[in-house]
């Protein structure tokens, strides 16, 4: 079935949205505006998805991909459109979700733009083979993997690691782990890069420990071995989609490595989460301090708190501060970037805030900085509790900042703003930095 369609917005997934005769239709790769010929892919019971069948009118803001296969892979959702207008999207996507979802209407501004291309700091590739040895990401809502030996986000030095790792395969006939069977070894390639301090650690994931894999490290060329700081060998026998296992298996050097955020430094292990984009998050960072507007009598509460960088960065200002992480990972990573940052004002728990937060009482501020799923009912009924006099919510994902700042709004609080920072490029992801003041 094809029907013509005219794109009225961009939701967050990157869906264009259109409606034809009261039903709503989904079409990826679109622009707000645009006139399409859509055939029909799929009817559900409240709405239909669609691809692109002719575009008749384009709008002014449609470019041409750089990447030949961007519709193919699930990593980019928005190299058809001008940079700078993917900042205006990414602002009315956080705003439709705030009006949608929580009936709230804020004023919002663009996010400031960042480098749109090389940026990732960290990729994860699988590793797949049929005929040949392929090393990448999946297809969009496949498993199949497609290969991108020049992909655009990435520094160029991991596109360089991995299409010399492809060649270490097919020449060594490693085995390769087979996802249906579950038999095979090898699975995933993960780099992680310090983009200050130009040093890459680099994980293979397997089953099992091949120690042929030990060669890969004198495969790569001078120029590159020269900036690894360290080689791991994860071992990960779980038949699920999770990449890293618990075990790891130093080949040579640190199981971390190091970056550098607004004259810190920071020590990141293997599994410790990490921003993606170094540049926004100095970003996130410098805007956080502002808003944050820290004081020298203040006790802050960092919640979620990572490898620390928040805690870091703020403590040479303020009187006390108390972060909270449950991954023991990066629980000891904070440790460690305490010590070399003389942060001695700053003290790390190890726990679940579902757990911590009863056991704290009083704060000037909190920071909250939580995973995709938002703050739970438990974590927000303590923060009402300790009532600081401002709360500051960073978030990846509008759905469930929308759904938890209406909540907190109800037990006395007020925005004060709410800012986008543009972490993700060429993707419909954003993060968010909200203020709220207690009224």
């Amino acid at each position: 079935m094809v029907i013509e369609l005219k794109i009225q917005k961009i939701i967050f997934g990157g869906f264009g949205l259109g409606e034809y005769e009261g039903v709503k239709v989904f079409v990826p790769y679109t622009c707000p505006e645009e006139k399409l010929l859509v055939n029909i892919k799929e009817k559900k019971k409240h709405y239909w998805l669609g691809e692109i069948k002719e575009i008749l009118e384009p709008s002014p803001f449609r470019i041409k991909p750089k990447c030949p296969i961007f519709t193919q892979c699930g990593s980019c959702d928005f190299l058809h459109i001008d940079y700078f207008y993917q900042l205006v999207l990414k602002k009315l996507i956080v705003s439709d979700t705030l009006q949608h979802l929580s009936k709230i209407f804020f004023p919002l501004k663009n996010p400031l733009p960042v480098l749109p291309f090389n940026y990732r700091n960290k990729v994860q590739m699988v590793i797949k083979k049929n005929e040949k040895i392929s090393i990448g990401y999946y297809k969009k809502n496949t498993h199949e993997v497609i290969e991108n030996p020049n992909c655009l986000i990435n520094p160029t030095i991991f596109n360089e690691i991995r299409n010399s790792f492809r060649q270490f395969l097919e020449e060594n006939n490693f085995e390769i782990y087979d996802e249906r069977t579950q038999e095979g070894n090898l699975r995933f390639l993960v780099m992680r890069l310090g983009m200050k301090t130009d040093k890459i650690l680099l994980i293979i994931v397997g089953k099992e420990y091949d120690k042929r894999i030990e060669r890969f490290i004198d495969f790569l060329s001078p120029e590159i071995k020269n900036k690894i700081t360290g080689f791991l060998y994860n071992l990960n026998p779980l038949p699920k989609n999770r990449i890293l296992g618990s075990d790891f298996i130093v080949i040579w050097g640190n199981p971390f490595y190091f970056e550098e955020l607004l004259n810190k430094k920071f020590r990141i292990s293997a599994n410790s989460f990490f921003q993606i984009h170094h540049q926004a998050t100095e970003n996130l960072l410098k805007r956080a301090w502002e808003l944050i507007a820290p004081e020298k009598n203040d006790t802050i509460f960092d919640l979620y708190s990572g490898v620390g960088i928040f805690s870091i960065i703020l403590s040479p200002y303020v009187k006390e501060i108390v972060g909270v992480e449950s991954e023991k990972n990066a629980y000891e990573d904070a440790l460690f970037n305490k010590i070399i940052n003389n942060c001695l004002n700053v003290n790390f728990i190890l726990g679940k805030c579902e757990d911590v937060l009863s056991q704290l009482t009083k704060a000037t501020k909190i920071i909250v900085d939580p995973p995709r799923k938002g703050l739970s009912p438990i974590v927000i009924k303590e923060l009402v509790r300790i009532s600081p006099p401002v709360i500051l919510y960073v978030s990846c994902n509008p759905a469930t900042f929308a759904r938890d700042l209406k909540t907190l709004l109800t037990f006395n609080y007020d925005i004060e703003t709410i800012e986008l920072i543009d972490m993700f490029p060429q993707t419909y992801h954003v993060e968010i930095l909200a203020k709220l003041v207690k009224k």
